[in-house]
This record gives C-alpha cells, structure tokens and sequence, in this order.
C-alpha cells in the first residue's frame, strides 16, 4: 500500500469513527425523544439533513475556494460541484459540462494571473471560515430550539433545527477533515497544499503547474517546462515535467542530469522522491544502454533495497523500469508480463501533463523488450497500443541521420563501469545488437 493510499484509508476511517461517534452518543439519543422535541419522523429527518448537509456543505467548500481564489488573484477555469461543472472556454466564457474533479465532493481549478504573487492562502482559508460560521449558525439554531423546546414541550415548532443542525455540522465535520488533512489523498487536499506552500519556491513551482495544467486542459502546446536547482519534493515534481520534456526531444542525458539534481541534493528531500529519482535514471539509463552494458550498470548501481522499491511498482515509472530489468537484463517473461498488466491501472495516476512523456518512454520500453524477445506474447492492450508506434528501426535511423554533440559522441564511447553513469547514455537508445 503507497503511502498516499496508507493516509486515505487512515481519513476514511477518521471520518467513520466521527461519523459514529456522534450518531451513538447525541443523534440517537435525540431520535429516542423525538416526541419531546416535536419531530414527528426522526428517521426521515436525519436522512434529509444528511442529503442536504452534503450539498450544503460541498456548496460551502468550493464557495469558499472561488472567492478565496479572486481574493489571491486567480482566474477560475473551472468550478464543479458533484460532476457538475462550469469550465472556462477559450473565448472566456464559461460552458456547463459534466466533468471529471479531483477532489470529495467537488473542485475549483485555477491560474494565477502573476505566477510570482498569487497567493493560495486565501483559497485555503475562506473555506475553513465558511465551515466555522456554519457552526456558529448552527449553535444558535440549536440554542433557539431547545429553548422553545423548554418553553413549549411536545408542540415545539422548531425543535427539528435541533437534530438538522447537529448532523449538518457532523456532516461537515466529515468533509472538512478529509480537505484539512495534511498529506495527498485520493485527491489533492487544502492541507496537503499547505505543507508544500509554506517554502516560497514551492509558491511559485505550484503555480508554474497550474499554469501547465490550464494549457493541457485546453490541448494548449506546453510551455518550456522550468527546471528548479532548489529541489524539494514539490519541485521534483515539477522538475519531472522538465525531464519527460527532454524525453520529448529526444535528449536524455539532459534527462538524466535534471533527475541527477535532485539525486545530489538528496539530504532535503524525502526518502519517498530519492527513491523516484532513482527509479526515473534508472529507466531512462536502462533504456539507453546495451544490455551488456545496462546489467553492469544495474549490478553496481543498485542496492538490494531500492531493487526491492521497484520491485513494488508503486507507480508507472517503476512498472517501466521492471520491465526493462525483467525483459531486457533478465530476459524473464513472466516477471515483464506482471509489470506490464499493471500499466493500465498505473497509467491512469499519470497527471495529463506528464503522460506525453511518459508514455514515449513506455513506447521506447516495450518497443526494446518486443525487438530484443520477437516470440514473446505481451497480451496487454497498452503494450499492444504503444509498441507499433515507435520501432527501435526508427530510433536507430535517427541516430544515423543526426550527428551527435561533441560531448555526447564522447559519452556514448565511455565505459559503463565509469564513476558517472549519467554521461554514458547517447541519444537516441541503441539497439541490442
């Protein structure tokens, strides 16, 4: 289980625990009296406020998300609620849709209008003020209710505000601690925008990516993607981006060097992206290595515990570095199989963003592993998809017709027992032959 999924399920649970928490020790003590609050059917009125406390409480969060986003100077591209959406269309006006959302119960995607200034402090705190004053209108409703409870007996009016507001505010105590929580869920959450918003380099980073993500959603060409020499977790992420942009080019070793970065500045970042980073130079060197060549470069540069990392496949990255090692260095059939049937589902966490990139080297992976086993059957629709479009014939023509820089003619000469690694591969891979 990947972290991600460890700190969703802790949440879930959370939520349960609340959720049961409340309806044992107030709701059900409440139904039991109904008659003395003047609730004629406590049942039904628990089930509607339920439905209605979702959609009230849903409404409040991405309410608060939009003003909090004018407040720190955003343009909203898209607000959805529920699959309902608004998006942004190229002329500026906005279209209803039914879309996809990252989030509970709905989503607020934004620009920033100044990648330098705009600030999301505001996006994340206006829903947390939206959630207190409900439960300050909420306290007061119950407060007016048990007093005309008190005063009026069995032929109270209002006494149903009592138990509605109690699970409205139960309701948005469940929906409120999965967006506060501090780690990235099923969905990217408020808090986990705050642990990584508190360094300004991931202000900007974060933004530079919302930007990326706008052009995508619009099928807009990408811009050049930055690279961040201050690395931290969050700009590794981006700085990926800037890796499967040299991929797209054709350049891996400028690849490899930008993944390099954030190898040689390992002491501040988790060990989580220092074994991403691994994972990410250890496909793209496999990839571009003969087989000798790569399986002296995996033997010495491979601790048994990063092997057994990749060996987990927790994401696309390491699925397509097994294949490499299993098909190309280990000539292992069934082990290329096992990773290969989990690209589908590994595919579909991929960011829109990055999944040009990231399926070209998928497509240079099973490409290599099909030239190298022509008998092998890889019955997998993604490798059946991907492999016929990028034939290692090609990627040899290319090397052929395109001079290399000096300095990568160089690399390509060196030796794989060399001291660094990142100079030997050549643009583009070889062949096994």
């Amino acid at each position: 289980m990947k972290k991600n999924d460890f700190a969703a399920f802790i949440v879930y649970v959370l939520m349960f625990a609340l959720a049961m928490l409340i309806g044992f020790l107030v709701i059900r003590g409440i139904v039991s009296e109904a008659n003395s609050w003047g609730i004629k059917n406590a049942i039904l009125l628990v089930i509607l406020s339920v439905i209605v406390g979702v959609i009230f409480n849903a409404l409040l969060l991405e309410f608060g998300h939009l003003l909090g986003a004018k407040a720190g100077g955003y343009t909203i591209s898209m607000w959805c609620l529920f699959g309902l959406a608004f998006k942004k269309q190229p002329n500026g006006k906005f279209k209803f849709t039914i879309s996809s959302f990252d989030g509970l119960t709905g989503e607020t995607r934004v620009v920033p209008k100044d990648v330098k200034k705009s600030s999301l402090s505001a996006y994340i705190v206006f829903p947390l003020l939206g959630f207190l004053l409900e439960i300050i209108g909420c306290v007061i409703l119950m407060a007016f209710a048990e007093r005309d409870k008190n005063t009026s007996g069995t032929a109270s009016a209002i006494g149903w505000m009592y138990l509605s507001a109690i699970v409205f505010m139960t309701v948005g105590g469940m929906i409120y601690l999965y967006d506060i929580f501090p780690a990235h869920l099923d969905a990217e959450t408020d808090g986990y925008r705050m642990t990584i918003l508190n360094k300004p380099i991931n202000r900007e980073a974060y933004n530079q990516m919302l930007i990326a993500r706008n052009r995508t959603d619009n099928h807009l060409a990408p811009l050049p993607a930055p690279v961040y020499d201050d690395v931290t977790d969050f700009t590794w992420s981006l700085n990926v981006l800037a890796v499967y942009d040299a991929i797209l080019r054709e350049k891996y070793i400028e690849a490899i060097k930008i993944v390099q970065r954030t190898l040689d500045t390992s002491e501040r970042v988790s060990q989580a992206t220092k074994d991403e980073a691994m994972a990410m130079k250890l496909s793209i060197v496999l990839l571009t290595l003969k087989r000798d060549d790569g399986k002296i470069y995996y033997d010495e540069n491979c601790n048994n515990e990063q092997r057994k990392y990749i060996a987990t496949l927790p994401d696309v990255v390491t699925a397509r570095c097994y294949i490499l090692i299993s098909g190309v260095l280990d000539g292992n059939q069934n082990e290329t199989n096992y990773a290969i049937d989990k690209l589908d589902k590994l595919l579909k966490k991929v960011p829109d963003v990055a999944k040009p990139g990231e399926l070209k080297l998928l497509n240079l992976s099973l490409t290599r592993v099909k030239t190298l086993h022509p008998d092998w059957t890889l019955d997998n629709v993604v490798a059946l998809m991907l492999a016929p479009n990028a034939p290692a014939e090609k990627a040899e023509d290319s090397a052929a017709s395109k001079p290399a820089p000096a300095a990568e003619a160089k690399a390509a000469e060196a030796k794989p027992a060399e001291s660094k690694p990142e100079e030997k591969p050549v643009d583009p891979p070889h062949s096994d032959k």
